[in-house]
């Protein structure tokens, strides 16, 4: 081991390592101005009194920071290929080497060495290896943004985002924006491919999914699907399927319409929600429609008369004869004008109705379908 002269000393020019974090460099310079350096460096000689570094070369850096003008080195006479191979295998067993210093360092390896070897020699798997080259396949563009550290308030853009934006190899334009997006956003490597397959899916909204936020972009989605849904033929063994999955979904949209809400958010975030009911009221209104339009043409006695159902207190049309709910039977004769408690008879068709089956109705009970029925109570439904 020598001292030798820092001034004498170079990087390799293809040292696998191009980015130094200052910090820590800084921090390695303070520490060798108090203890030293305290593992040698490694050169090999190049020409007369010249030599380049094989390993140590943040050692090296932070010396010269420290205002070092010797450093211990030992002198290995190396081949260009072996010097590389040395400082590549030194490198990659760095846990601070970024991802694709390391896929630069295998390729470089592969150069001047089988597939075999490599393996061998860097002691990782075959698909470990392969998944570090398919990163080089990107755009140096997109290399170098997995080399920026995040600035204050945005996230990390990874490997994994990295890989989620090979489909879009040569729009070099679209993925640089995309990397700016997550890293503003914060966005997880999901939530990218979420955005990817949304750009992939419809690409004349390209620009309007760049500027606003995932959740936006899936209304967006979702309103298109609607859409395009609605554009083919239905299936009709799909209905009572969709009749139970729209009575799910009203049922908890009624369980979140509670307007307390209001007294706890400002103006910007009511005009949203306001916006959003607004427009699901619309459609429903329009859907409301269609249904009455419906039931006009296929029940020639259809009436729309709303009462609560005597069990549960839902709020149902007559000629749902059951409750959705509870399965009670809507029509009671204790609920009707015509009923007559007293004599436990009908006034309308003068039947005799005793009070257990007027206050319990089944199938089989005059009510049950009776075109007479006139409730004591309507209720106002929404039109």
């Amino acid at each position: 081991m020598d001292n030798m002269d820092i001034s004498k000393i170079h990087p390799a020019a293809d040292q696998p390592r191009k980015v130094f974090d200052q910090g820590k460099l800084l921090e390695l310079a303070v520490s060798i101005m108090e203890r030293g350096v305290l593992e040698p460096i490694v050169v090999r000689p190049v020409g007369p009194d010249e030599y380049e570094i094989i390993m140590g070369e943040r050692r090296w850096r932070a010396s010269q920071m420290a205002g070092l003008t010797h450093i211990p080195a030992i002198v290995k006479d190396q081949s260009v290929e072996e010097a590389s191979a040395d400082a590549l295998v030194e490198n990659f067993q760095r846990e601070d080497l970024n991802a694709v210093e390391r896929a630069r360092a295998i390729k470089k390896l592969l150069g001047f060495m089988s597939w075999e070897k490599v393996l061998k020699t860097l002691g990782c798997a075959d698909s470990t290896m392969r998944r570090y080259l398919d990163l080089l396949e990107l755009p140096d563009g997109i290399l170098n943004e997995l080399t920026v550290k995040p600035q204050a308030g945005e996230g990390d853009f990874i490997e994994g985002h990295a890989y989620a934006l090979k489909p879009l190899n040569g729009n070099l334009k679209l993925q640089l924006r995309l990397a700016k997006k997550t890293r503003a956003e914060r966005m997880s490597v999901e939530d990218l491919k979420k955005l990817i397959a949304s750009i992939a899916e419809v690409p004349d909204k390209t620009e309007a999914f760049l500027r606003v936020p995932l959740n936006v972009t899936e209304e967006i989605l979702r309103g298109i699907h609607r859409q395009v849904q609605k554009r083919k033929p239905y299936q009709p063994k799909n209905a009572e399927s969709h009749l139970k999955t729209m009575q799910k979904a009203c049922l908890s949209v009624l369980d979140l319409l509670d307007e307390r809400v209001a007294m706890h958010l400002p103006a910007k975030e009511l005009n949203q929600m306001l916006s959003s009911t607004a427009d699901l009221a619309e459609q429903i209104s329009k859907f409301n429609r269609g249904i009455r339009d419906a039931l006009k043409k296929t029940d020639i006695q259809f009436k729309e008369i709303y009462i609560h159902c005597p069990l549960c207190g839902r709020i149902e049309l007559i000629g749902s004869m059951r409750c959705s709910v509870c399965w009670s039977v809507l029509r009671r004769c204790l609920d009707c004008n015509h009923y007559d408690q007293s004599y436990q008879r009908c006034n309308k068709n003068h039947s005799a109705i005793f009070m257990s089956d007027a206050e319990s109705p089944s199938e089989t009970s005059p009510s049950y379908k009776c075109t007479d029925y006139d409730p004591v109570v309507e209720v106002q439904a929404a039109a």
